[in-house]
């Protein structure tokens, strides 16, 4: 009888044990899609540079037309090639990428450039200097790489200057290149008007479309049109201090605007816990993760 008593007591704590794996295991993360809407057609009306990026400067700074006379150059052909580079980088850890310029011999200065290193695939933080990472001069021993680091990386090669980025929070970045801790804004910042109040903007270096970031099982991941998804009960979020926020806000009636989550990688974090069904971004971002 003891035997046969020990063998289920065995049998049982197998069956717990099992059980107790089971249930501690981590959810299979949720697969993210993207809703493909297009300015001022099927989602966001959007005016002049409001779906742009361009490159903050100091208002008044000679660095400006400098710049310009670089991003003239710098046509959509090669801003669309870098940028599919840079999305396949975030897609799959095989992907590579080789930058062709060389910094260690310019001798025109240092270039400070402030981004959030956290907004992929224009910026992101990582371990290494893989793939033509740069270091983050205020944060030891973290690299930053994506779209907005290899352009001014190719902004800097053009002026003869070498280069530091620093990471700074997105309401952070005005203040510090108005005070002059920073020299450039390259951060995924659109030239909007109320920015352009106090800071200067270079020409753009890219133009994308505001697209939503959803889940492949959200309710509204079959959408077609921004109307479609502006439904009582919808929670969608914008990062504070953006176009995107503020076109959410204006161009919506039904849907819960959800404006607390400060950056992206909380904003997607959020989605793939389905605390929100979805957020704004840019084309690329959204083609990081959903392709």
């Amino acid at each position: 009888m003891k035997k046969l008593l020990c063998f289920v007591l065995v049998i049982v704590s197998l069956i717990g044990c099992l059980s107790f794996t089971a249930c501690g295991k981590e959810k299979k993360q949720a697969k993210l899609c993207y809703i493909d809407l297009k300015n001022n057609q099927t989602g966001f009306t959007v005016t002049g540079d409001d779906t742009a990026i361009a490159i903050g400067v100091k208002k008044g700074s000679t660095l400006t037309n400098r710049i310009n006379e670089y991003l003239d150059t710098f046509d959509s052909a090669a801003q669309n090639d870098l940028m599919s580079k840079m999305c396949a980088l975030v897609r799959d850890d095989k992907s590579t990428y080789s930058p062709d310029y060389d910094l260690s011999d310019n001798d025109g200065g240092t270039l400070k450039i402030g981004m959030e290193c956290g907004y992929e695939p224009y910026n992101w933080t990582q371990k290494t200097s893989a793939n033509g990472a740069l270091p983050i001069k205020n944060v030891s021993g973290k690299y930053a790489n994506g779209y907005d680091v290899q352009v001014a990386a190719l902004v800097a090669e053009a002026l003869n200057m070498k280069i530091e980025i620093y990471m700074y929070e997105w309401d952070s970045l005005i203040p510090a290149v108005t005070s002059e801790t920073i020299d450039l804004i390259i951060a995924g910042m659109s030239p909007t008007e109320d920015r352009k109040e106090v800071i200067d903007f270079t020409t753009p270096y890219y133009r994308s479309n505001l697209v939503i970031v959803t889940r492949e099982d959200c309710s509204i991941a079959d959408a077609k049109t921004l109307a479609e998804i502006d439904k009582a009960g919808i929670k969608i979020a914008a990062q504070p201090g953006t176009f995107h926020l503020k076109a959410l806000q204006e161009q919506t009636s039904s849907l819960r605007v959800i404006n607390t989550l400060e950056d992206f990688v909380v904003m997607k974090i959020a989605l793939e816990k389905g605390t929100i069904d979805g957020y704004v971004a840019e084309e690329p971002t959204a083609m990081a993760f959903c392709m």
